[in-house]
């Protein structure tokens, strides 16, 4: 389909963020949830993603923590779980179900600051134009607060519809817009209890550590999350070129497998058989599930993916051999526990280069197999971005 210059420049155009739902308030002493519903999510605009503000303030008083968890803040926010009906999958569809510093960590193998987290200390929290900022390269070293100290936490986070690091030709494909999804979009967010004194999602507290959880700024009100929605125009002479698909992240648990060791070809998880653009393991210790508390390189050692037990999709290599890929792919720094298998390898890249899972064939399993070292409390999140419909149209069939 020949496409004028208009038309060209009307396929991909963000209009900035819209707000969904701004100011909920959340208990980290209790844990608790919220649930954005239906109509609240307009989709009159086709919107590219959305976009989560956690802000709050978090007092450490009496005693200063034992030991922190490298991924700190980020755990306040145990489970995205954003579901739907789409047209196409003629029922339910999970578009995230994951946890925040999951989320953070994997979008950092391509993106160099995939979002923003700000920290500020008590000398300066309630000066304005005080603040000290820390834009990151590494989520991994996002939490120093040790000590008794008054802190302020701001962290933005985005979650694209469209593959990470994707071309901005190849992002109206996955557009999540009225026509497939009505009002059926459901976005589910399932904060953990913070006690005192005790392992708790944040760190391992000292026995008299006190954390008092205020508004951001403030020494009053509750955290609060704010949920936007990132709409995007494309130009009617356009929207009817094309149905998009839509992909599903949905973040796997393993603990069992990885406290054992096992030998070179240890199988770790059967995966789905459906068109893959990449695969994320995040590898380390936990003690308050899935909070980490440290991240490692050194218990799963080897990573490959297999059809069966011997069609090889990526051979079961040295971990370090297979985070090359990333530095070489998209410049970014390796981060301690992740690993990925990228089926996507362009810096602004195409999705139709994903790994055509469905043509493995029937009773054959998809599985991921590796090298397991087995260390006490070890704990696995593995991550596979699927494909389910790929977008349709004039404008994707050339």
């Amino acid at each position: 389909m020949a496409l004028s210059r208009k038309q060209i420049g009307n396929i991909y155009r963000p209009q900035g963020p819209k707000a969904i739902s701004v100011g909920n308030g959340f208990t980290p002493t209790a844990g608790s949830g919220l649930l954005i519903a239906g109509p609240q999510i307009d989709l009159s605009v086709p919107i590219e993603g959305f976009r989560i503000v956690l802000k709050l303030r978090d007092v450490i008083a009496t005693a200063a923590m034992t030991s922190v968890n490298p991924l700190g803040y980020l755990n306040l926010l145990s489970r995205i779980l954003i579901t739907g009906k789409n047209t196409r999958s003629s029922g339910n569809a999970t578009l995230w179900d994951i946890d925040l510093p999951t989320l953070a960590l994997i979008q950092s193998t391509q993106l160099f600051r995939p979002f923003s987290y700000n920290g500020v200390n008590a000398a300066g929290a309630s000066s304005a134009g005080t603040e000290m900022t820390t834009q990151l390269d590494s989520p991994l070293s996002n939490f120093s607060a040790v000590t008794t100290a008054t802190y302020d936490i701001r962290i933005i986070v985005d979650l694209p519809a469209y593959p990470f690091d994707c071309a901005a030709f190849a992002r109206p494909g996955f557009y999540l817009r009225s026509q497939e999804w009505k009002d059926s979009l459901q976005m589910r967010f399932t904060f953990p209890a913070v006690p005192n004194g005790v392992a708790n999602p944040l760190g391992t507290d000292a026995g008299t550590t006190t954390h008092t959880f205020t508004s951001y700024g403030s020494g009053s009100g509750t955290p609060t999350i704010d949920v936007y929605s990132l709409p995007a125009i494309m130009g009617l002479d356009l929207d009817t070129a094309m149905t998009p698909g839509f992909l599903s992240r949905i973040a796997t648990p393993i603990t069992n497998v990885l406290q054992a060791a096992g030998g070179v070809n240890t199988r770790l998880l059967i995966l789905e058989k459906q068109n893959t653009t990449r695969i994320w393991a995040v590898i380390g210790v936990s003690t308050v599930a899935p909070a980490f508390s440290s991240v490692s390189d050194a218990n799963l050692t080897t990573l490959g993916m297999l059809v069966g037990s011997n069609r090889v999709v990526r051979e079961n290599d040295d971990i370090f051999a297979h985070k090359m890929d990333q530095i070489r792919r998209y410049g970014t720094p390796p981060l301690q526990g992740v690993v990925m298998l990228d089926f996507m390898p362009v810096s602004g890249g195409n999705p139709d280069s994903h790994y055509d899972a469905a043509a493995a064939g029937d009773g054959t399993t998809l599985e991921l197999r590796g090298t397991v070292a087995g260390v006490a409390n070890a704990q696995g999140i593995f991550v596979q971005e699927i494909e389910q419909f790929k977008p349709q149209g004039a404008l994707y069939s050339a």
